[in-house]
């Protein structure tokens, strides 16, 4: 049981899709004797998986988003609106820039990811990456006016073949098209390329996943090019290892997670890519008062890919033994399935499914997709309040 006197203070770092169902949690049912802080950069989480549907304009922002601030009120919690950057494991605090060191009894990390192009020369310069969210919404709405005031022809390239690459390039396609023709009637001086470093697109996926998104991205005028491991970018055009380089006036970058850099500095466990290491409680790895979920968390059972699928599922568990470990009870395991469902968009009211190797495509599948989402995000909205005010 972690004692600390009168009061526990418990620090959840980052609103990702883990933490906000601690807070729902707490709000409903709070622990006695704890003092509860969320610290966060932003105010408002988006939901990963109602992003393509955003990027689309198939939803409003405030549809996508849980208002953090209104969350953590009524859960009782302290909010520090800052990023963390430091840790003293030994003294149990938690630095933040611009304010005064954190003292923790337990500690919950659910910051998410970044994008990794730190070995692609020219690719901060060059590129839009997609991880963090809310940086990312910032430079695609600046990509969208460069591209809708431009004259000519504007080519677009978009890096990644798997699912977030996909829906990414099928999303901004379809927006983009549609909005200019609206604006200028010039939908056909855009141009989609979207850049596949496999030699296969969807390469997870089952073989009849992957012919039906190849047919998508055919009929929505995207060129698809396969085996293309970028190295380099420079303005106006993409260098790949071993074939002509791809030109490109805007590049939008979906491959690659990167743990947030300052995790290094700390003496936390990390993998070899600098994710939060931790066991099948969700706890870091020879730390008992220390968590970690979501894409910053490195599941060591067995791996896991950067999916807010699993975040998701993680939430009840951080829930579950933050209270138990306050209370001195046995911690439960996450079990993450195995047999995922996967509902993926094609940029419009439409969506393709698999699950065990059964696909179905159809209007109705993205109906399902939609439904699942609004269910998942309305129990926060009902707890923290719209954040359309």
């Amino acid at each position: 049981m972690v004692a600390t006197g009168e009061l526990s203070n418990v620090v959840l770092v980052g609103a990702g899709h883990a933490h906000v169902e601690v807070l729902r949690s707490f709000a409903q049912d709070p622990p006695r004797g704890i003092r509860l802080i969320l610290v966060t950069r932003t105010r408002q989480a988006y939901y990963s998986g109602m992003l393509p549907g955003l990027i689309a304009g198939l939803y409003r922002p405030d549809e996508t988003t849980i208002d953090s601030r209104r969350l953590a009120h009524a859960a009782g919690a302290e909010i520090v609106e800052a990023n963390a950057d430091g840790l003293d494991l030994r003294a149990q605090l938690l630095r933040c820039a611009g304010q005064p060191p954190i003292p923790y009894d337990v500690l919950s990390f659910d910051i998410g990811s970044t994008t990794d192009i730190s070995g692609i020369s020219g690719a901060g310069e060059h590129t839009v990456p997609v991880r963090p969210i809310d940086g990312f919404l910032e430079r695609f709405e600046a990509l969208r006016r460069r591209v809708l005031s431009a004259t000519g022809t504007t080519r677009i390239a978009i890096v990644g073949g798997g699912a977030a690459g996909v829906e990414l390039a099928l999303s901004v396609a379809n927006r983009l098209r549609d909005e200019a023709k609206g604006a200028a009637g010039r939908g056909d001086r855009l141009q989609f390329v979207l850049v596949c470093g496999t030699s296969e697109l969807l390469p997870d996926f089952p073989p009849s996943f992957r012919r039906r998104f190849r047919t998508v991205l055919k009929e929505t005028g995207i060129e698809l090019v396969t085996g293309a491991i970028a190295s380099a970018v420079e303005a106006g055009r993409l260098i790949i290892d071993g074939k002509p380089p791809v030109a490109a006036d805007e590049i939008l970058w979906a491959i690659g997670a990167a743990a947030p850099p300052w995790l290094r500095k700390t003496d936390l466990p990390l993998d070899r890519r600098g994710f939060i290491s931790v066991d099948a409680e969700l706890r870091v790895l020879n730390l008992e008062n220390v968590f970690a979920a979501g894409d910053v968390a490195s599941f060591t059972p067995r791996p896991l890919a950067k999916s807010g699928v699993y975040a998701v599922r993680q939430g009840p568990v951080i829930d579950r033994n933050i209270r138990s470990l306050l209370a001195g009870e046995p911690l439960v395991r996450y079990r993450p399935q195995r047999n995922t469902l996967y509902l993926v968009s094609t940029g419009k009211r439409h969506a393709i499914g698999t699950r065990n190797g059964i696909v179905v495509p159809g209007r109705w599948v993205w109906h399902v997709k939609d439904w699942i989402d609004r269910r998942w995000i309305g129990r926060y909205k009902a707890v923290g309040g719209s954040t359309g005010e």
